[in-house]
């Protein structure tokens, strides 16, 4: 199942940030590909302040989180990839959300994870669909669906015209 964790990261971020109030993300140092100071680790985790005065070149994905900030007055390059954030609260408010563990948790930065996404494929049905827009007049049949048991025609029916000279729009699905 794909992970809740980015989803819920993002919301509280918003949230606190909505608020003024400063976020601090909490992320495991020892999971692989984070980026951070060592220096400022403790017990393998360490304390972000991720509000926008903090940081710079933020972004947040359902992959990471990465950004640049100043330690010691140092500009360092900080990522996260979500599976290390294990929590995130508001350091005003000390509302927030802790994420422990979850067996069957899939992140996007996974590689196994990718092989499981659902991929668009045409389907051998033997149907043609093509979309019509006949007008800007919005009657019933204004937009319509063809559905055709073969190939396209070569010749097909253009859409009714309102009167106006000029192109139509139309997209045919073939296969």
């Amino acid at each position: 199942m794909l992970s809740k964790r980015p989803y819920l990261i993002r919301a509280l971020y918003d949230w606190t940030v909505d608020q003024g109030h400063v976020p601090i993300i909490v992320v495991d140092a020892t999971v692989s590909r984070v980026q951070v100071p060592q220096a400022h680790v403790e017990e393998g985790q360490i304390h972000l302040n991720i509000s926008p005065s903090a940081v710079r070149y933020f972004t947040m994905d359902r992959a990471a989180i990465a950004f640049e900030a100043r330690f010691g007055g140092r500009a360092e390059s900080i990522f996260v990839p979500m599976r290390a954030v294990i929590g995130i609260y508001d350091r005003d408010s000390g509302s927030g959300a802790q994420f422990p563990p979850e067996p069957d948790e899939e992140f996007m930065d996974d590689d196994d994870a990718q092989d499981n996404v659902p991929k668009l494929s045409l389907a051998d049905t033997g149907k043609v669909q093509a979309l019509h827009r006949v007008s800007n007049n919005r009657s019933s049949d204004a937009d319509s669906v063809d559905e055709g048991d073969g190939p396209p025609d070569d010749d097909p029916t253009p859409p009714r015209s309102s009167g106006k000279k000029g192109k139509t729009s139309r997209l045919r699905i073939v296969k």
